[in-house]
């Protein structure tokens, strides 16, 4: 099953592995915790949110229900050990908008039954509900605002910006997946983004079960597993009307991963990843808590560099959630994500060559991109024809990737140039917990107060919204 030569395993659809399998290893897989004692092993779902600051649309609440909805049946078969909601809507001012973790409270009520009788329990009992106001009680479900003024002050009380030596939380989705490592306690760490308007159950337990079936008590073989699919786009002011999405992701980041190993030898057996900018993946904790988090849109990129030079291709592996349709945007937003994902590649490999790129190696990038993307236009044009036979809605133009493509070839142009530093982002990567433990020596008291200040924020999120009296 697992890889033995350099290159990263694709282990196909995610219906190669059957529910019921899935339940069975997880229950019988043991790790030793800290005391050198064996315990199950358990898994955290984090769902990054950020929604725009007029409030959470129709679509995308119901989106959440549905995400939420499957997750209950993980929950119920006990494959689920805790679920954290980490928001970061800001309103007009700049400030934490609550009131969008207020509804996510709502939904999980709804749809979570070991939540709801969570909550009916503190309206039970008074004594249980004061133990919920000071972070006691250990909800199932937790939500918190990667801006929250008590988790700032919280860092800062225990030396943790003396470390990263930034004080506060800078915006980005990098921020929100680097808190996520301390609030959370599972072994297995799993990400979804919460735009998946078809989620299924068996998403998350195809991510994390390669990593279960290869653990070996102290850690995993397989470490990192990542998503990939045929990502079809909905517009939230049109939802009738699908797209072939990704286009970053195929028209940029695959084209140019592709040529940066065939330019330089690099990062050799990475070139098959077939969507490296995938936000659902599932990671070892013992992995996650040895990598640095940039805080732009190349964090995933990053985390995905940063296991190879950790751990190699062999313990990295991918899997097909085979169509996929998400809530996305136009794509005139996204180019500035293509700016911050270029620059931090040829920043990164600038620092493995040792030096800048000669005008002979870019014009060779360049070239080997243009081959790249021309190729992958071709299958993306064959892809689109054969999902129209189920797909009547979808609307995909060659002509359209060709122009966006000419578009992002610039991008790349400008930067090996020098020429994009107007857009170019304050370049910003929050150390890896494990450092911030070696340089603190307090991080397992801290983790436990985090955790006290996400269930506070929880109960904070149920009050205000009416579910607790």
């Amino acid at each position: 099953m697992f890889s033995k030569e350099g290159k990263v395993l694709d282990l196909g659809s995610y219906r190669r592995f059957t529910f019921e399998e899935c339940i069975q290893e997880k229950f019988n897989t043991f790790v030793l915790d800290e005391g050198g004692l064996s315990s199950p092993l358990s898994i955290s779902l984090v769902i990054p949110t950020k929604f725009e600051p007029e409030g959470i649309l129709e679509i995308e609440e119901t989106t959440l229900h549905r995400i939420l909805a499957e997750c209950s049946e993980l929950v119920d078969a006990g494959y689920l050990d805790e679920i954290i909601i980490m928001g970061a809507t800001r309103d007009e001012n700049g400030e934490p908008d609550f009131t969008i973790l207020e509804k996510t409270v709502k939904i999980a009520y709804e749809e979570l039954g070991l939540f709801r009788e969570q909550v009916d329990l503190l309206n039970k009992y008074r004594s249980q509900k004061e133990r919920a106001k000071r972070g006691l009680i250990d909800f199932f479900l937790k939500v918190i605002h990667q801006f929250d003024p008590n988790i700032t002050k919280l860092l800062a009380k225990y030396g943790v910006f003396g470390v990263t030596g930034y004080f506060g939380v800078l915006p980005g989705k990098g921020s929100g997946l680097w808190l996520s490592v301390p609030l959370t306690r599972g072994d297995i760490l799993c990400f979804v983004d919460a735009d998946i308007m078809n989620f299924q159950k068996e998403f998350i337990t195809g991510l994390c079960h390669p990593i279960i079936y290869s653990w070996n008590i102290q850690e995993a073989a397989i470490k990192l597993v990542k998503a990939y699919y045929t990502r079809l786009t909905v517009t939230k002011t049109d939802p009738q009307k699908v797209f072939l999405g990704g286009r970053i992701c195929r028209l940029l980041a695959m084209p140019l991963l592709r040529s940066i190993v065939e330019t330089f030898k690099l990062y050799l057996g990475l070139e098959n990843m077939k969507y490296p900018l995938a936000g659902e993946f599932a990671v070892s904790r013992d992995t996650m808590e040895q990598l640095n988090f940039p805080n732009t849109y190349a964090i995933e990129t990053s985390l995905l560099f940063q296991t190879y030079d950790l751990i190699g291709p062999t313990s990295i592996a991918q899997l097909d959630l085979d169509i996929y349709r998400h809530i996305g945007q136009r794509f005139e937003r996204l180019e500035n994500m293509a700016y911050q994902i270029v620059d931090f590649v040829f920043r990164l490999i600038d620092e493995k060559l040792g030096r800048p790129l000669t005008r002979e190696e870019k014009e060779q990038l360049i070239v080997s991109y243009e081959e790249n993307v021309t190729r992958l236009i071709d299958d993306y044009e064959k892809t689109a024809s054969q999902i129209k036979e189920i797909e009547k809605n979808l609307l995909y133009s060659r002509e359209d990737d060709l122009e966006k493509k000419k578009r992002l070839q610039q991008v790349i142009f400008e930067v090996l140039e020098g020429k994009s530093k107007e857009k170019r982002p304050r370049y910003f990567s929050y150390p890896s917990w494990r450092r911030i433990n070696e340089r603190t020596r307090n991080y397992f008291v801290l983790k436990e107060m985090l955790r006290r200040r996400c269930n506070q924020s929880t109960w904070s999120r149920l009050k205000e919204c009416g579910l607790l009296s």
